[in-house]
């Protein structure tokens, strides 16, 4: 990138005022290392192999990526600020959040559009605040800020994209929220990882409830839902609200995948009573935040009460089971608003046969209207799944469906109601049975 360019991008950026005029320090810098030491906060940084450059001297560290315009996006970058901590008490850390959005003045008019309040694996105090979208110069201007306090420091980092949305916005924030969950801010720190504590777990199995009710759909309109939702408890002290995937433990799971997860604790017991309740600590976002709840709790047989819920617990499938049936999914939604409607539906049948074998299809279809000044525009499409046949494994809660070119698709199973299989939660979704009346 030529002098001559760089000047030009320079004056432009400074002239969006005081938000935008930092990005101009940041133009054709050197690559980093992984790891900085930043006045003693340790973070992990993106590779630098991704597009990432550093600046920074005096109190904030610096790092931005460039985003070149495309056919269908604006030119557009990324800055990730990173202060170095400061000592102060950690109930001030609301009032320096508030303090760190305002650095971007126009932010800090914006309400809050997603917040995360809860504590790290390392026991600090930890706020996300995101803000969006503040119109400079025809550039679109997102905020995100993230304080982190201990008993005697605190430190503030934020990611800022401008012009950046879909794909390239998602990428950046995931980088983000990567190198969030890296930040140690005391020396005794570790890395960001789901560990059971000493008198962790207690529990071992997977337990589901039926949760209905009704939620608010894309098209205005409110759709019935029927969800059986999970707790899968690990005797060390790890729970998952989903199954596992591709064969995996508890454990692997989690780390791949750590919002699904957390930690827990049985409590309230004494030397002839049970527990009477249950801490758990679960993992709300990808920046690493941690909220704890406490429930009530209590066994009743072999199935459990928690939060006045009753838990079924549902035994896993013999190695080399089989079923026999069709089995259907069905999603339908639909609403409409002063000037446009639309409506989704999908269908899935899986059929499991005795021998082993299986065959798979499906559908799916979606309208949309909308008016316009007395003008009306709609679009209405459908298609079919293509058909696959094979042969099936059932294992614990793992359906392995191999189709007839040999490729294995591994799918999480369980029975939600006792004696039956009337209903089958494929991963995650309700296959209800068709018995064909």
């Amino acid at each position: 990138m030529g002098d001559a360019h760089n000047d030009r991008i320079c004056r432009f950026i400074s002239a969006m005022g005081f938000a935008l005029a930092l990005f101009s320090l940041l133009l054709c810098l050197p690559a980093f290392a992984a790891t900085a030491d930043i006045g003693g906060l340790t973070v992990s940084l993106p590779d630098p192999a991704s597009g990432w450059k550093k600046a920074g001297k005096g109190d904030l560290f610096m790092l931005q990526k460039d985003f070149l315009e495309t056919a269908d996006d604006k030119r557009g970058s990324a800055l990730i600020q990173i202060s170095k901590p400061i000592s102060a008490a950690r109930s001030s850390l609301p009032a320096g959040v508030k303090t760190f959005v305002a650095s971007l003045p126009e932010m800090a008019k914006e309400d809050i559009l997603i917040k995360h309040y809860g504590v790290t694996v390392n026991g600090h105090d930890i706020r996300v605040e995101e803000r969006c979208c503040v119109q400079q110069q025809e550039v679109s201007i997102k905020q995100i800020v993230v304080g982190i306090a201990g008993d005697k420091r605190q430190a503030y980092l934020q990611l800022v994209l401008l012009n950046l949305s879909g794909d390239r916005g998602k990428s950046a924030e995931a980088d983000f929220e990567a190198l969030v969950r890296s930040v140690k801010l005391d020396p005794s720190d570790k890395d960001f990882d789901l560990v059971p504590a000493s008198g962790d777990g207690g529990l071992d199995g997977v337990f589901t409830y039926l949760d209905t009710g009704v939620r608010p759909n894309v098209f205005g309109g409110v759709d019935l839902y029927s969800d059986s939702e999970i707790n899968m408890f690990d005797p060390k002290g790890l729970f998952s609200t989903e199954l596992p995937e591709g064969g995996r433990d508890i454990a692997q799971s989690c780390k791949d995948n750590p919002t699904d997860c957390g930690l827990y604790r049985l409590t309230g017991g004494g030397f002839f009573s049970s527990a009477g309740s249950i801490e758990m600590r679960s993992v709300t976002s990808a920046y690493g935040t941690i909220e704890i709840e406490t429930k009530t709790f209590s066994k009743k047989g072999q199935d459990l009460v928690i939060d006045d819920e009753d838990y079924r617990a549902v035994p896993p499938f013999a190695d080399g089971a089989t079923l026999d049936g069709k089995w259907v999914y069905t999603f339908a939604s639909s609403g409409m608003t002063a000037t446009s409607s639309g409506s989704v539906a999908a269908s899935r049948e899986l059929t499991l046969h005795k021998d082993g074998t299986f065959e798979r299809t499906g559908w799916s279809g979606a309208s949309m209207t909308n008016e316009i000044a007395g003008s009306q525009t709609g679009i209405t499409t459908s298609g079919n799944r293509p058909g696959s046949s094979g042969r099936y494994e059932l294992s614990g809660y793992r359906l392995d469906l191999t189709d007839a070119s040999g490729k294995t698709e591994t799918m999480s199973i369980f029975e939600p109601d006792k004696n039956s299989d009337g209903l089958l939660v494929i991963n995650g979704k309700n296959y209800l049975k068709d018995d064909g009346d």
